[in-house]
C-alpha cells in the first residue's frame, strides 16, 4: 500500500488489541477494491475514551470500531446510535457523521448475513442461545428480527437470561423469549418437535487452549439440534460443534461472522456493497491467519517430509503428511492403493482427506503428495488450510535423489528420467499457480529453507 496525503484512516478502539484479526479483513478490503485507506489498532485505555473518539473525529478519521470493553461505553460519546444497536445495548462500529460517529452494531448483522450463506432460516423456527452476555444479547435481537417463534436463553446465572429475555420481549412486542437455568435444559424437550433446535453458543467456553470445554455435555441434548453456530472461531472446530455432528447436526464457526461484521462495517464507511466474491477472497486470507497451518506443495523428492519436520519442530506446530495419514486410514501403502484401486481413486481419496483435515486443524505443517494439488478440488481445499510454499527443486536433483526407489508408483520402470522431466513439466505450472510463495531448494541447507520459510510465515 502506497501511503500518501491521499491516504483515509480507519482504526480499532480496544484493550488489548494485540491479537485482533480486524486489520486482516480491512486492509485486505482496501488492497482488493484499490481504496485508498489503512486500519490501525488503537490500544486504548477505558479512562481515554472519550478524548480517543473525539480525536479520531478531528484527525478525520473515517471511521472506527469498538471492542472490548468499549461496546458499552463508547455509546456515551456517539451523536447518534443505530436502533438495532440501542436495542442490544452495544456498539462495535463507529461511522463519521456531521459533528461526531454514529454507532452501529454490525455483530448481529454479520451474524445474520452468515445464516443466509449457510442457508439456515430462523423464520419459524425454534432457537436456543447457550450465555446471557453482551453477545447472547445481539444473537437474541438477530433471532427475533429473522422471524424466530420460540428462543430459550440458557444461562447459569438466571436474572442475566431473564433480563435479555424482557428486554427483547418488550422491544418486539411479542413474548417469543423464555429464560432458563442451564442446568434445566432438559426442559426443552417438551418443546422439542422433531424439526430440531437452531442452537447459537455464545459463551467463551470451548475458546483455545480450553478445547475440551463444552457448555452443556450430554449427548441427549445434541439429539435435539439440528443446526449448532458456534460463535468461538479459535479451535476452529469447537467440542460443541463437534457433538453437533456426531448426533447429526450441521455446524459451524463464528469465522464468517466475524468475516461480515467486518465487511459490513466496511461498507458503512465506504458506501459500498462487498460481493460475495471480493468476501470469499478476505475469508480464505482470515482463514489462514486464524488457523496458521503451512501447506508445502512440490514434486517427489523435492524435500517436503524433511524440510516439513524441521520447519514443525521450529514453529512448535504439529507435523502431519498426507500421504502417510491416508496410509494409516486404509490400511495398506499408497503403492497397494494404487495396484488394487487405480490412480482415479486414490485421487478422490486425496479430496475427501483434505476435506475432512479443513474441519479442525491447525497450526500443523502440512507435506503433500507431489500430485495432489493437480486436482482442482484439492488445490481449493488446500488454500483454505494454510499459507501454500511450493518448494522448487531442479529434475536433475530428483532424478538423482530418487534413483533406485521402489516407493513411488509412477516412477517405475525404465526411462526415470524422462517420467520425472515429463511430470514436472506437466506439474510446475499448477504449483507455481496455486502457491502463496515460491522457494527453491536445489543446493540448499534444510536450515537455510526453515529459515526462509519462518520468516514468510510471521510476515504475513
Amino acid at each position: 500500500m502506497n501511503i500518501n496525503g491521499r491516504t483515509r484512516l480507519l482504526g480499532l478502539l480496544g484493550d488489548p488489541v494485540e491479537h485482533t484479526l480486524s486489520p486482516v479483513i480491512h486492509n485486505t478490503l482496501s488492497e482488493i477494491l484499490d481504496i485508498n485507506e489503512v486500519y490501525v489498532p488503537f490500544h486504548t485505555h477505558r479512562d481515554g475514551l472519550e478524548t480517543a473518539v473525539k480525536g479520531g473525529y478531528d484527525m478525520n478519521i473515517l471511521g472506527m470500531n469498538a471492542t472490548v470493553p468499549h461496546k458499552n461505553a463508547v455509546m456515551n460519546v456517539l451523536v447518534d446510535i443505530d436502533d438495532g444497536a440501542k436495542a442490544i445495548g452495544a456498539v462495535n462500529t463507529l461511522v463519521r457523521v456531521d459533528g461526531g460517529y454514529k454507532g452501529y452494531n454490525t455483530d448481529m448483522m454479520g451474524l445474520s448475513r452468515e445464516l443466509d450463506v449457510y442457508g439456515v432460516s430462523l423464520q419459524g423456527k425454534k432457537a436456543v442461545i447457550l450465555g446471557a452476555g453482551g453477545a447472547a444479547r445481539a444473537v437474541a435481537y438477530m433471532c427475533a428480527d429473522k422471524g424466530a417463534d420460540k428462543v430459550f436463553i440458557l444461562n447459569r446465572t438466571l436474572q442475566k437470561a431473564e433480563n435479555i429475555a424482557e428486554d427483547m420481549n418488550s422491544h418486539f412486542g411479542r413474548d417469543i423469549f423464555t429464560a432458563c437455568d442451564i442446568s434445566d435444559y432438559a426442559v426443552l424437550r417438551n418443546e422439542y418437535d422433531g424439526d430440531g433446535f437452531i442452537v447459537f453458543q455464545s459463551t467463551s467456553i470451548g475458546l483455545a487452549p480450553h478445547d475440551d470445554d463444552v457448555v452443556i455435555d450430554d449427548e441427549s441434548f445434541y439429539k435435539m439440534v439440528s443446526v449448532g453456530i458456534d460463535l468461538i472461531y479459535n479451535p476452529f472446530e469447537t467440542r460443541f460443534m463437534k457433538l453437533c455432528r456426531e448426533n447429526g447436526a450441521v455446524a459451524y464457526n463464528g469465522l464468517r461472522m466475524l468475516l461480515y461484521q467486518g465487511i459490513i462495517a466496511y461498507e458503512l464507511w465506504n458506501d459500498i456493497e462487498v460481493s460475495e466474491d471480493i468476501a470469499d477472497m478476505v475469508y480464505d486470507k482470515l482463514l489462514k491467519a486464524v488457523r496458521g497451518n503451512v501447506v508445502l506443495i512440490g514434486f517427489m523428492g523435492c524435500g517436503k517430509t524433511t524440510i516439513g519436520k524441521a520447519l514443525a519442530d521450529r514453529l512448535g506446530y504439529s507435523l502431519l503428511d498426507v500421504d502417510s495419514h491416508i496410509e494409516r486410514e486404509a490400511g495398506c501403502s499408497i503403492s497397494q492403493i494404487f495396484a488394487d484401486k487405480g490412480e482415479a481413486y486414490f485421487r478422490q481419496l486425496e479430496t475427501d482427506t483434505l476435506k475432512k483435515l479443513n474441519l479442525s486443524l491447525s497450526h500443523t505443517v502440512i507435506s503433500t503428495g507431489g500430485g495432489l494439488p493437480m486436482r482442482q478440488e484439492n488445490a481449493q481445499e488446500l488454500r483454505k488450510l494454510g499459507t501454500v510454499i511450493y518448494l522448487d527443486v531442479e529434475p536433475a536433483e530428483v532424478i538423482n535423489r530418487l534413483s533406485g526407489d521402489t516407493t513411488r508408483p509412477l516412477l517405475q520402470g525404465d526411462d526415470v528420467a524422462e517420467k520425472v522431466n515429463s511430470l514436472m513439466a506437466e506439474r510446475r505450472p499448477v504449483y507455481e499457480s496455486e502457491a502463496d510463495q515460491i522457494i527453491p531448494v536445489t543446493g540448499r541447507s534444510v536450515d537455510d529453507i526453515v529459515d526462509e520459510i519462518e520468516k514468510i510465515i510471521y510476515s504475513r
